[in-house]
């Protein structure tokens, strides 16, 4: 069933980054709008963000078209079906219960941190991925631990105003992690 799942959670993968190369053309620094649009070309070409990479475009997240409260309707929905989130509801509500979930993982991330990744099962491990986005169920303990470990990096890294781009990051870490 995590297949299916997935399969559903990487359907909307393609609508999601459509969404945030778009936005992306609307930003008005060129700067910013050149790493944001050269991150999303190298995901759809194939490649993994790094952190780094992330981490230099995270302001954009915060302030602009690309916070969860200015995205367009289409953009949340997909974001919402990358979360298990039912995507039939007026925009307003799923920006609301996006950035709820968001934030919750965000609280698990830190917490998770604060216990060490040494201490989860593996099945605990695979089951913390996939919460956030990486179907892990094709994937080496040690795998999923060093993309864990990537996406704490991040994810405790971010401000609870950053929360759009930790939701963007299901999409950007996992796309191309593995292909089942």
């Amino acid at each position: 069933f995590l297949d299916a799942y997935d399969c559903t959670r990487r359907g909307s993968y393609p609508a999601v980054l459509r969404g945030l190369a778009l936005a992306a053309r609307s930003l008005p620094e060129p700067r910013p709008r050149q790493l944001l649009q050269h991150l999303c070309a190298q995901v759809q070409g194939g490649a993994r963000p790094r952190l780094a990479q992330l981490l230099a475009v995270r302001s954009l997240f915060s302030g602009s078209p690309l916070v969860l409260n200015r995205l367009q309707g289409d953009h949340v929905r997909a974001l919402s079906r990358v979360l298990f989130l039912t995507p039939h509801l007026p925009a307003v509500w799923l920006r609301r219960r996006l950035l709820s979930h968001v934030l919750e993982i965000q609280h698990l991330d830190r917490a998770l941190l604060r216990l060490g990744l040494g201490q989860l099962s593996e099945e605990e491990l695979r089951a913390a991925c996939y919460l956030r986005g990486l179907n892990s169920t094709h994937l080496g303990q040690a795998e999923c631990q060093a993309w864990l470990e990537q996406w704490l990096g991040l994810s405790c890294e971010l401000q609870a105003s950053e929360a759009s781009l930790l939701a963007h990051s299901m999409v950007l870490l996992s796309l191309n992690y593995t292909q089942p």
